[in-house]
């Protein structure tokens, strides 16, 4: 768990419920990733979406070639996500 001031599941209101209950639909749980962000839930929708383009968007790379990439330079960076 980081060190930085989250919103917990049971205190989730409004947008922040709604992205919590997003994402442990699709992963089972809610994830460290969202839960640092929970502070500013409209700036992590804008990432979501610049990530979605990113990822989905178009261009000249599959979708598992973006993702490989995104593994890489996460691992160069020693970054676990």
């Amino acid at each position: 768990m980081s060190w930085v001031s989250t919103i917990a599941e049971e205190q989730a209101t409004g947008l922040l419920a709604q992205i919590y209950d997003e994402t442990r639909a699709r992963c089972g749980k809610v994830i460290n990733l969202v839960r640092v962000q929970s502070l500013r839930p409209e700036s992590m929708v804008i990432g979501r979406q610049m990530y979605r383009q990113v990822m989905d968007g178009p261009g000249g790379l599959t979708r598992l070639q973006r993702v490989l990439i995104a593994t890489v330079v996460s691992k160069i960076n020693g970054c676990l996500y």
